[in-house]
């Protein structure tokens, strides 16, 4: 039975003067992860960190790791004291309860430890002649081997694996500032909100809600998008503002000629977007939007409804494949939620022939029939902000600076 899970953090080795903050914060974020299992206890040793299982199912710790931003890889381990005799023991041990019939191994050393009175080289030929004397029929293949038997030499004691799993990679929550996350129910803008956490983003989120257009099971969707998204931050926590859209949706649809509804809508979209956001200190707009996708998704119209804000947008998606994109939901498990057939105010009013190469003189003369300003000020004083949490609980409040 492994009694360890060695974690590694790869990209976090590059930061130089910021690498020992940017580690702590992963730390922080692994043992927040890992409350639900109260005799897991941990050890850290600079690039490397600890999990001692003391009796708990690996599998249950390993689900958790997987959703941790800054984590490169992980294996469960086993450990002993940096003794050769154990050390070959331990490797005798860990093969002997593989099924290595039929099949080829090698073994691989990293000396981390200088001061061992062994080279790689000689800890690899010990180990090796070790199994082949104790195991019949073992076959050394150390090009294409079926099983690498990974010894890891360190100072804190040997490390002895087969098997890593790749992490989410990135950098640690919460650690490069805010974003404001646009979120439908949709596929792509959950998993746009998910990227950039995983880039050391905190995140809030902005809805649009258009009632009685669009349902209470469309925003309860949203939530239980957010939700998931939650367990990927290391506070556990989203901050969610929904804005009464419905007046402005009103207007653009009885004013505004059908093939600029949608370029128009998003124009109000982003300028409450950058209000909401200018007032939380986000420093970026955050958004699913992916190149040619729809017809405001065009380049011509992401540049005529940009032209609103001046505040940097970023679109992780933008040049995916939708095949990549609905991968990425399957595998951070959202889709299953996106796919419920509840409509948002996106999709509710898309006409039949959208405008897809709009002109901004057009679009600015169009917005000018509808007293926009007035509309805006008036759904953002009236925006509803709802706390998710991780543990599917949700929480209205009245004030955004309650949730602080």
């Amino acid at each position: 039975m492994y009694n360890h899970i060695l974690i590694r953090y790869g990209e976090l080795s590059l930061k130089k003067a910021n690498r020992n903050q940017f580690i702590k914060s992963v730390n922080t974020h692994i043992k927040n992860a890992l409350k639900c299992f109260p005799n897991v206890t941990f050890e850290s040793d600079y690039m490397r960190f600890y999990c001692i299982l003391n009796g708990t199912d690996a599998k249950l710790v390993e689900d958790k790791l997987k959703m941790i931003p800054g984590i490169y890889s992980f294996s469960k381990v086993k450990r002993c004291d940096s003794d050769i005799e154990q050390i070959k023991s331990l490797a005798l041990d860990v093969l002997s309860q593989m099924d290595y019939q039929n099949k080829t191994f090698k073994v691989e050393t990293n000396r981390a430890d200088k001061l061992f009175p062994m080279t790689s080289l000689e800890i690899t030929k010990e180990i090796s002649r070790h199994l082949f004397k104790n195991i019949e029929n073992l076959k050394a293949d150390v090009h294409h081997p079926d099983i690498t038997i990974n010894v890891d030499v360190r100072k804190e004691g040997s490390f002895i694996y087969t098997d890593s799993t790749l992490g989410l990679g990135g950098l640690p929550s919460q650690t490069l500032g805010k974003a404001m996350l646009m979120i439908s129910g949709g596929i792509d803008s959950v998993i746009a909100g998910i990227e950039v956490v995983k880039r050391g983003m905190d995140i809030e989120a902005i809805h649009y809600a258009s009632p009685p257009y669009t349902s209470d099971m469309a925003l309860q969707k949203v939530v239980d998008l957010l939700q998931v998204v939650t367990n990927y931050k290391k506070d556990a926590r989203i901050l969610l503002h929904v804005v009464p859209f419905t007046k402005i949706q009103d207007a653009i649809y009885q004013n505004i000629r059908d093939d600029y509804g949608i370029t128009i809508m998003r124009r109000m979209m982003y300028r409450i977007a950058e209000k909401v956001a200018q007032n939380q200190k986000a420093l970026v707009i955050v958004n699913g939007e992916n190149i040619g996708q729809v017809a405001s998704q065009t380049l011509e119209s992401i540049s005529v409804i940009n032209e609103v804000t001046n505040m940097p947008i970023i679109r992780p998606l933008a040049t995916l494949d939708k095949k990549d994109i609905i991968e990425k939901a399957y595998k951070y498990g959202t889709y299953e939620i996106s796919i419920k057939p509840y409509e948002d105010c996106c999709t509710v009013f898309v006409p039949k022939h959208p405008q897809i190469k709009p002109r901004l003189d057009v679009a600015k003369s169009l917005e000018n029939k509808i007293n926009y300003e007035e509309l805006i000020d008036e759904a953002i004083s009236n925006i509803e902000h709802i706390v998710l949490t991780s543990d599917k609980n949700y929480q209205v409040i009245k004030d955004e600076e309650d949730f602080f």
